[in-house]
């Protein structure tokens, strides 16, 4: 058992109280390699630098946004100003602005010598404000923009927060040379609301080595008696293991697992989450004592029913973050999945934004497959129902064929933690 999960249990098993609440593209913001000043320090009015920075992040920074000399708001795109009261890293971001009649909030920056990303993944640092989800795109022009990889992202909050979000392709057009990419396109557009202006936040875009092989993490939610009834079985015969997101009130329900059968899931290699229940509202809709209230007591359901491991994940209910159910969550687990409308890059720089995308979308599912294989990304595919409610028998077997005959590795929430 974590620290972390000891805390969980032992908070779940309490009365719950209130919470406690570089310049230009391709210049690195690093400086290692400065020499030391012998000179005494004066004071500064400049803002400290590296207010939510990790430093254990893997990979080097492409951009810092500490000069936006580089980058030029995109036609009808809104406009862009540095902005230097909550940076990311160092002492400023890039601020994007749309009003309430621009159709999103862009921006793009040329390297005039080209950027070699052939083995590289991205990710990016962002914030945005004023509303509940958030549309991103980000496009590479390979070398131009008839040869272009996208790469989409759904942010369903926490708000007036920094995430970090790990790109994954999601998209394909003409034959990029990413040897060679000239141009980097960022959008922002309205996600649930179509109204009102579009405030977001870039810092930090890095880059880091790919691994050789993508990952698929398979990613069963509702506790239902279909997962052990039906997928069990055909994950086995390809030697796989899924996760279980478990609801412990549903759990020997009628049409819901059973103990027995949660047992014999994790006896076959499976991995369990956390999943609270929330009915139809969502987190951030409860209170900060109730919300804390079903983290914890999830999380500590798990752990005493011996699922320690399974007690590290975290599956969001409904999707939708607020800051302080995302404070709750990075407390109580060690890793979060929620929607995230595409494919992660690996490595993994922020493990509680894994978002997934549905198992059940056909084509569009074997796509994510293909591109995980293809460049060296993390799909994580969310089932519901399987069987005549849902996801058909023929359809899963034919997905699982689909994933078994591609350059992946199918792992659990735990190894994927471990860098499995």
């Amino acid at each position: 058992m974590t620290n972390r999960n000891r805390r969980s249990f032992v908070r779940a098993a309490s009365t719950v109280g209130t919470i406690g609440l570089a310049g230009c593209l391709g210049v690195q913001w690093d400086r290692t390699d400065e020499e030391p000043s012998t000179e005494p320090e004066e004071e500064s009015s400049e803002p400290e630098e590296k207010t939510n920075y990790r430093a254990d992040l893997p990979g080097e920074s492409l951009e810092t946004f500490e000069e936006l000399d580089g980058w030029v708001s995109m036609l009808d795109g809104g406009r862009l100003e540095a902005d230097r009261k909550d940076p990311y890293a160092g002492s400023q971001s890039a601020h994007l602005i749309a009003d309430e009649d621009d159709e999103y909030a862009g921006v793009y920056g040329t390297l005039p010598h080209g950027e070699n990303l052939r083995d590289r993944n991205l990710s990016l640092a962002v914030k945005f404000t004023g509303r509940k989800q958030l549309h991103l795109t980000l496009e590479l022009f390979a070398p131009n923009s008839r040869n272009a990889v996208r790469m989409r992202r759904v942010l369903v909050g926490p708000a007036d927060r920094w995430v970090r979000v790990d790109f994954g392709t999601t998209r394909i057009e003409g034959r990029p040379d990413l040897g060679d990419v000239r141009e980097f396109r960022l959008r922002a557009r309205r996600r649930g609301e179509d109204e009102g202006p579009i405030e977001c936040w870039i810092d930090d875009l890095r880059a880091v080595e790919r691994p050789d092989r993508g990952k698929v993490v398979l990613l069963f939610d509702g506790t239902l008696e279909s997962h052990h009834i039906t997928a069990l079985e055909y994950l086995d015969s390809y030697g796989f293991s899924g996760v279980e997101a478990v609801i412990p009130e549903a759990v020997g329900e009628t049409g819901r697992l059973t103990l027995d059968q949660l047992d014999e899931l994790v006896d076959s290699g499976w991995d369990v989450a956390a999943r609270p229940r929330t009915g139809v509202q969502s987190l951030p809709e409860f209170s900060p004592e109730e919300q804390e209230g079903m983290i914890g007591r999830t999380a500590a359901w798990l752990e005493h029913r011996g699922f320690e491991e399974g007690a590290n994940h975290f599956l969001t209910p409904r999707n939708v973050l607020g800051t302080t159910t995302a404070d709750l969550v990075a407390e109580y687990h060690e890793q979060a999945f929620r929607f995230g409308g595409g494919p992660n890059a690996l490595p993994v720089t922020d493990p509680h934004n894994l978002g997934f995308v549905s198992g059940a979308a056909g084509e569009e599912t074997n796509g994510y497959v293909d591109r995980a294989a293809e460049y060296g990304q993390l799909t994580v595919l969310h089932f519901e129902h399987l069987g005549d409610d849902g996801l058909s028998e023929d359809s899963f077997a034919d997905l699982l064929e689909h994933v078994a005959t591609r350059d992946v590795d199918v792992v659990t929430a735990s190894e994927l933690l471990e860098g499995v």
